[in-house]
């Protein structure tokens, strides 16, 4: 089982981050979040959109969902013209909203599911279970179970929900939007999320902003003395083995 992160920024572009993305594999493949440069990073790891049938959602900002009709529709030209959608309320009306630009793409089937926080379900070969995040819209984390476990924080504050659904996880792949020093709100500084995680066996630092730049290695550091968890800053394209290999 690993993990591939596909998008590590944020809504403002970088020249070397795509924004919000990861890809989840096991028996199965399983895509969280699609924000723009998504599908291009896919290409460049020869994976076809074919091959990505489910995408998981944490919230509906544009940074993490703008690949998500281009992928629907890549699959459409490619002869599967379906996509299944999860992600919080509002996932609905997004997903209808978006493909009512378009009147060629409206046979397309968007199957999509909407999901609460402190649900537990099946996905792609997966148990996956949510909490709440705290951000400026409705955000979920979860937490994907296969051979690993893995949880994925989207976008948050730090928040307890968050750390406890990721107690004995494998990984966490936690945002942490910006430098300490910075005042925050609806993300995460490395000081923040080093004082609140415990029981993971690594955790991953994600969603970086222009003003991480090449500070990320430093806020990593942050994150493990603080915690005592093995961290590093994630870059895209990273690929991260678990104990299933």
């Amino acid at each position: 089982m690993y993990v591939t992160l596909l998008g590590t920024g944020s809504g403002i572009p970088q020249p070397d981050r795509a924004q919000s993305s990861l890809l989840i594999r096991d028996e199965d493949l399983l895509l969280i979040d699609c924000g723009a440069g998504a599908l291009f990073r896919l290409g460049e790891l020869g994976l076809s959109p074919l091959e990505i049938e489910t995408v998981l959602l944490t919230h509906l900002h544009l940074d993490h969902v703008a690949d998500l009709l281009p992928l629907a529709k890549a699959r459409y030209l490619l002869g599967r013209p379906w996509l299944s959608v999860f992600g919080p309320a509002g996932t609905e009306q997004l997903v209808r909203s978006l493909q009512s630009l378009y009147p060629y793409l409206h046979s397309i089937r968007l199957e999509v599911t909407e999901i609460e926080a402190g649900c537990r379900f099946e996905l792609c070969g997966f148990s996956v279970q949510s909490a709440s995040a705290v951000h400026s819209v409705p955000a979920l984390c979860y937490r994907i179970e296969g051979s690993s476990i893995i949880t994925c924080s989207g976008d948050t504050e730090p928040n307890a929900d968050v750390s406890e659904l990721a107690a004995g996880s494998d990984l966490l792949v936690h945002e942490c939007s910006f430098p300490d020093g910075f005042d925050v709100t609806n993300h995460t500084t490395p000081s923040a999320l080093g004082q609140l995680v415990r029981d993971v066996c690594e955790i991953l630092l994600t969603h970086f902003y222009p003003q991480c730049r090449g500070l990320e290695d430093e806020m990593a550091r942050t994150v493990e003395q603080l915690s005592g968890i093995r961290t590093r800053a994630g870059r895209d394209l990273m690929r991260i083995p678990l104990r299933s290999e």
